[in-house]
């Protein structure tokens, strides 16, 4: 992969970020799908893919998508939490429980699945 290829992509990843923060989902997929076109080997551009599909209520795709990301990076702490978030949703706390202690076991501090953590264990 040529580096314009690279900066174009992260182009399209930093712009989906800036439409997922003003809750433009639907038009951040797009960007995202855009970004992953010219570069599917970068984890963080997957995992804002799952996040994004998890935002517009598609858990499933999310789940596989935050699978991808690992795929490519199991040392990846925010994939390993965004499994848990979308396995939580879909009701298999066991699983998302394991994928949120991985998240931990990488990044203790990681405030996110602290958060997430505590929360599925009120499940």
């Amino acid at each position: 992969m040529n580096e314009s290829h690279k900066r174009q992509a992260q182009f399209w990843l930093d712009y989906s970020h800036q439409l997922a923060g003003a809750i433009r989902y639907s038009e951040a997929l797009t960007a995202i799908e855009r970004s992953l076109a010219l570069d599917d080997t970068d984890a963080a551009a997957w995992y804002a893919q799952g996040t994004i599909l998890a935002m517009l209520g598609r858990y499933n795709d999310a789940l596989a998508t935050f699978e991808r990301a690992l795929a490519l990076n199991e040392f990846y702490t925010p994939a390993w939490d965004g499994k848990a978030w979308a396995l939580g949703i879909l009701g298999r706390k066991t699983e998302a429980l394991a994928a949120v202690e991985r998240a931990l076991e990488l990044d203790p501090e990681y405030f996110d699945a602290i958060k997430r953590k505590k929360r599925l264990e009120a499940m």
